[in-house]
């Protein structure tokens, strides 16, 4: 990434979001060109449950994340952003496909279901990239289940959460067997039960990997 000056804070209101979808088809127009002219980008999307604006960069200053913060200096940060619901998985629904699912998970099974029933729908984010000749690779819990599969251990090729979207789902489960056991892991390999009382957080010696989000 090359050092550019930081760009303004845009607050995200009605009028704020119709310029950005003016600006964003345009910036697709060029980028159609650019594509053409055999220089296509590398394009990263991070999403993270529950993170909420706590970070350096909103001014939070209880909170240390330097590379975030030096991102967000070479960036558009956005004060007004919202979520278009309570829950995980319909929030992702709503940013990777452009329209509104609900409060549950409903909407991200039916889409699933009418692609694979050979149904038209509205093409997702990662798909619109796959049609214009990016490879699109989903790395951990992006959609729903981490991998972005179903089935009862979450990963069963038949049962994919969007179809049409990824190349690739990649979970390295490691010692938790399976993207559930992953979902549900604790240090070392352990899976969490179902026990009516458990820790609320572990902190255990030793090197990254011996959590989940340390095998990503």
């Amino acid at each position: 990434m090359h050092e550019s000056a930081a760009l303004p804070r845009m607050p995200l209101t009605l009028r704020s979001s119709m310029v950005c979808a003016a600006a964003l088809l345009v910036n697709l127009m060029a980028g159609e060109a650019m594509w053409a002219a055999g220089s296509p980008r590398n394009i990263l999307l991070i999403c993270v449950d529950d993170l909420r604006p706590e970070l350096g960069c909103y001014g939070v200053d209880y909170i240390q994340s330097p590379n975030i913060d030096r991102l967000a200096s070479q960036s558009r940060v956005f004060d007004h952003h919202y979520v278009q619901a309570p829950t995980c998985g319909a929030s992702r629904f709503a940013l990777l496909t452009g329209t509104y699912g609900g409060a549950d998970n409903g909407a991200l099974f039916q889409r699933a279901a009418q692609l694979r029933q050979g149904k038209v729908v509205p093409p997702s984010l990662p798909s619109w990239f796959r049609f214009h000749g990016y490879t699109t690779v989903a790395v951990g819990k992006v959609s729903h289940h981490p991998g972005g599969m179903g089935g009862p251990d979450w990963n069963d090729p038949s049962q994919l959460e969007m179809p049409d979207s990824w190349d690739r789902n990649l979970l390295p489960a490691g010692p938790w067997q399976h993207p559930r056991g992953w979902m549900h892991g604790l240090a070392n390999g352990e899976i969490r039960g179902d026990a009516k009382q458990m820790d609320v957080f572990q902190a255990v010696e030793g090197p990254d990997e011996i959590y989940p989000d340390g095998v990503m």
